[in-house]
């Protein structure tokens, strides 16, 4: 009877064995599609921190949606533009801390009067937990971000050349301009326009708690002016509509809605933005006991407190107001309209949980606006 031959296994084989298999194990992984992970923000001890910055070159840089600039002949990073592929602009004025030793301090009292010297802290986080949640909604796509990371003591984005004692000269004066007039109206104002005729212009803030209603919607357009009845909004010789930060908007939809109805209204075909925000909120507030609230909306449509906007919404939403008309030449059929976004202190620093729910809803509500006012399709 013929022994049958056993081969001896060798600790030599085993590994080489163990090694290929591991081998085929790894490349039945790179197999799978990437998944989608949201944007590393974090360093080793957990805090936030913005990705570096690739240098951006007016008139030759070709803007990458979901890369990071900055404009290489100024200071990195002290203004950074985000490159999207939505009709979506949203800056962050107020959230920076950097306080570099060669930009001088904006006093506190300037020109005879006070000004506001304080950061909205955490709203460049509140901007990047809405970047992902945009990504999610999208399946990848991006808006386009402008954000400041200078401290206000320093420079105030939301004020004009020069204005509150703002810096015209060095670094300080270069991020102005960075800021307003290369990547919002040198960049993506012209992105959005040339790829979609029309957009949306969100200006990210915060506000104090327990002052007005904890989420406020500014369109240039005091609480005094909202105190009018809709007949007085919407006649008046339309001077309401003209200053509004939506009166390209309200032109284009004439026909469908007037202009109280496009601010405050309620209808199924044109729903105020306050009011699609506050759908979403109650939802939020069910599921975490809060009593988060909106203004203005259809059924707070006169809040005793709301914070209207500032400069740039008046710069970059086509607004005749102040001075300012119109300073991008929009027409009827290319525009940009949009508000000012005041978030209260809890949400965005109390619980990271809640911040990330509420950029869901915010983002939610924004695509079902920007579908019903024809920016994108209707959803």
């Amino acid at each position: 009877m013929k022994k049958t031959h056993i081969p001896v296994i060798r600790k030599t084989h085993i590994k080489w064995m163990a090694l290929l298999l591991c081998v085929n194990v790894m490349s039945m992984s790179c197999m799978q599609p990437p998944k989608k992970s949201r944007l590393q923000t974090k360093d080793q001890n957990h805090a936030f921190v913005l990705p570096e910055a690739s240098p951006f070159t007016i008139g030759k840089t070709v803007p990458v949606p979901g890369k990071l600039y900055s404009i290489d002949t100024s200071k990195s990073g002290d203004v950074v533009y985000l490159a999207g592929n939505l009709p979506l602009i949203i800056s962050v004025p107020h959230g920076g801390e950097r306080v570099p030793s060669d930009i001088p301090d904006r006093k506190g009292f300037c020109d005879g009067m006070v000004i506001n010297r304080n950061n909205d802290v955490k709203t460049i986080e509140l901007a990047y937990d809405i970047i992902n949640a945009i990504r999610e909604k999208t399946h990848g796509k991006y808006p386009h971000v402008i954000i400041n990371t200078l401290s206000r003591t320093q420079i105030d984005q939301n004020r004009g050349w020069g204005v509150d004692c703002n810096p015209i000269t060095g670094r300080g004066g270069q991020a102005w301009k960075d800021f307003h007039e290369h990547f919002i109206g040198d960049v993506a104002v012209p992105e959005v326009l040339k790829t979609n005729h029309t957009g949306l212009f969100i200006d990210l803030h915060g506000k104090p708690d327990n002052y007005g209603a904890d989420i406020m919607v500014g369109y240039n357009l005091t609480a005094t002016d909202l105190s009018n009845p809709d007949s007085k909004l919407n006649t008046s010789a339309k001077a309401y509509a003209e200053k509004s930060s939506i009166r390209f908007l309200s032109k284009k939809l004439h026909a469908e809605t007037d202009f109280a109805g496009l601010l405050r209204g309620k209808s199924s075909i044109h729903e105020n933005f306050g009011s699609l925000l506050q759908d979403g909120m109650d939802e939020l507030n069910r599921t975490h006991k809060k009593k988060y609230s909106v203004s203005p909306r259809h059924d707070l449509k006169s809040p005793i407190l709301n914070l209207s906007g500032g400069y740039n919404i008046q710069a970059f939403c086509g607004v005749r107001d102040d001075g300012i008309d119109n300073e991008y030449g929009y027409t009827d059929s290319r525009f940009i309209s949009g508000f000012q976004l005041e978030v209260c202190r809890e949400i965005r620093t109390k619980n990271p949980q809640i911040r990330m729910e509420f950029a869901r809803k915010l983002a939610d509500a924004v695509f079902i606006f920007m579908s019903r006012i024809g920016i994108i399709e209707r959803v």
